[in-house]
């Protein structure tokens, strides 16, 4: 018997996790200007997506066409188990790391939609982050990152600095902000924060040096006391 339901109750992602490891195809249908679209799965991946007359198979391509299904969030969905004889093994895409493109697919959508009314987000270091154990993978990009988060940074430029895939940074940056290692801040609180670091760096450079010249003309003065008259 075939699983169906809509879409505005179970977003796509969820659906895709709720299927699983099944196999059989996935019909997408019922949403607004959107033409219907059949998903062909197998044991926890993904082998390809029928659009019309088109059959896909390119990861970037599936997950195109999927994310306008995520962004209307409206439709239906219908699952029937059936074997699936248009498998392809050596262009499979498992089921978690679709569903992670997915979502993040739609936010960079999202982001660059909103870039012109919203401030740009940074993130920066939180000042008294948890004493918890995080993923291995994990707590080595934090260490990495620290330095460039400490200051505030966007994460496709903090991508770029590191040499790692901008989806890769995103999802590490997600992490951290959920655990609380890391928050998110717009450009004016960026602006503000770093020169009151800036501020703080030079105040505390200036005390360094008030306190070594302070150090030095008092090792001058012990020298002049200890130092003995000349001549007997």
């Amino acid at each position: 018997m075939p699983l169906v339901g809509s879409l505005s109750e179970f977003p796509l992602p969820e659906v895709l996790l709720l299927i699983g490891s099944r196999t059989g195809r996935l019909r997408l249908y019922d949403a607004p200007e959107i033409i219907p679209i059949e998903m062909d799965l197998s044991e926890g991946h993904a082998h390809g997506l029928h659009v019309g007359d088109s059959f896909l198979t390119e990861r970037a391509q599936i997950v195109a066409e999927l994310s306008f299904m995520v962004e209307t969030g409206e439709g239906m969905f219908e699952f029937s188990a059936q074997p699936v004889i248009s498998v392809r093994q050596n262009e499979q895409l498992p089921i978690n790391e679709l569903v992670m493109l997915l979502v993040l697919h739609v936010d960079e959508k999202l982001a660059k939609q909103n870039a012109v009314l919203a401030p740009q987000l940074f993130y920066m270091l939180e000042t008294a982050p948890p004493e918890m154990e995080i993923d291995p993978d994990l707590n080595l990009f934090y260490q990495q990152s620290r330095q460039l988060l400490a200051g505030g940074v966007r994460s496709e430029d903090l991508a770029e600095y590191m040499g790692l895939e901008h989806t890769l940074v995103r999802l590490h940056l997600d992490n951290l902000h959920q655990f609380g290692f890391v928050k998110l801040i717009e450009t004016s609180d960026v602006e503000t924060l770093r020169e009151m670091m800036l501020q703080q760096e030079i105040t505390q450079k200036s005390n360094d040096f008030l306190l070594a010249v302070e150090a030095s003309e008092m090792i001058r003065r012990s020298g002049k006391l200890l130092k003995l008259p000349s001549g007997k």
